[in-house]
This record gives structure tokens, C-alpha cells and sequence, in this order.
């Protein structure tokens, strides 16, 4: 479920007693939603791209964050081991793909992230779909923020702190930092992020 931007509106406008409208305090929505991603305060997502027979890479999700895995299903239905970073990164996939011998097999198992890509090893031999789960960046439409209903006190404390800091309102700053500060931290503590397969 998303937390609208309305009950966030109302929040802040109660608590600072203003009249902001909805789109005056974006900036410190968005200023509030950066700052728990900063602290991995992520939201996990899949997306499942398709690729066929001599694919080297698949495309990294456009609001991708941080990894947590890539699993393959070959063209059978057959769930495989996700696959693993491959030590030494770009450079060490290069080396692989100009040693002799077989680069093609029949199970993918190695990947390495360049740019926008997520390149696999080795060759594929066939077709298959690949699942990559992973914590994505929070969007800057704001009609529909995408943290669960667990983040909707911080984020409102969040963004109240952020109004008064953003109009030097000394006593509400004073008043609502530490409670956004004591919110965000139980988040942290209770949304340790999944551990991340290391690119």
C-alpha cells in the first residue's frame, strides 16, 4: 500500500499550524524520502526480463538502487541458482569472454554490473528469464509514494521537521528534529536491508 500525499499535507499543516497547499512542501517530501534511502530505507521490487539464445547482458531496472539477487528460469519452467557476482568486474568478465574454451553453456551463472546492464556468464544458450530483485529508488511522483504503511510516521515526521528547517521556524525544528531523528532510527533498525549480492 502507498502513503498518500494528502494525509501528509494535513499532517505537517496541523502540526506547523499553516495552510500549505499540496504542492508547496514537495521539496520537503522529497528531501525527506532522500534521506531515509540514504539509510537504506529501501523498497524492494522484481522485475523479470526476458532474454534469448546468444544474450550477453539484461537491462538494469530504471529505478534500481542496490541488488539483492538475479535468479534464471531457463525456457522449461526450471528455477535455477541465482547467480553470483563475478570477481574482478568488468574486467575480469572481458578476460572470461576472450579466453579459449566454451563461453556458451547451458546455465548462466556469473554476472557483472556496467552501467545501466547486468552482464551475464557465461553466453546464453538458450532462452530464459531472469528475476532481478532489488531495492529501487523512491519516485519523484509524489501522488503515490511507494514506502509501506510502516514508514508513515516517519516520513510525516520527516517532512514536518523539513518544513520548519526549510522556513527557520527555530521552535519547530527544535520540537520535531529529534522526533524524526527517534522515528528514522527504529525504521533502520527494523528494516535492515536484505543482504545484497556484492557487485
Amino acid at each position: 500500500m502507498s502513503i498518500l500525499k494528502a494525509s501528509i499535507v494535513s499532517f505537517v499543516n496541523n502540526r506547523l499550524q499553516e495552510a500549505f497547499t499540496a504542492d508547496e512542501i514537495d521539496d520537503e517530501i522529497l528531501t525527506t524520502l532522500d534521506d531515509l534511502t540514504s539509510f537504506n530505507l529501501l523498497t524492494a521490487d522484481t522485475a523479470s526480463v526476458a532474454a534469448v539464445s546468444g544474450a550477453t547482458s539484461i537491462a538494469v531496472p530504471s529505478d534500481f538502487k542496490m541488488l539483492i539477487t538475479i535468479t534464471p528460469t531457463d525456457a522449461s519452467g526450471n528455477q535455477l541458482r541465482p547467480l553470483v557476482a563475478l570477481e574482478g568486474g568488468f574486467e575480469a568478465y572481458k578476460r572470461l569472454l576472450t579466453t579459449p574454451g566454451d563461453t556458451i553453456r547451458d546455465r548462466p551463472n556469473s554476472y557483472v554490473k556496467k552501467g545501466n546492464l547486468f552482464f551475464i556468464y557465461p553466453t546464453l544458450s538458450g532462452s530464459f528469464t531472469f528475476a532481478i530483485e532489488y531495492y529501487r529508488h523512491h519516485p519523484t511522483d509524489l501522488s503515490d509514494i511507494q514506502f509501506n504503511d510502516s514508514f508513515r510516521n516517519v516520513i510525516k515526521f520527516g517532512t514536518t521537521y523539513n518544513a520548519a528547517l526549510f522556513r527557520n521556524k527555530v521552535t519547530y525544528i527544535n520540537l520535531w528534529r529529534p522526533i524524526y531523528q527517534e522515528e528514522r532510527g527504529k525504521q533502520i533498525v527494523l528494516n535492515l536491508p536484505e543482504p545484497a549480492i556484492v557487485e
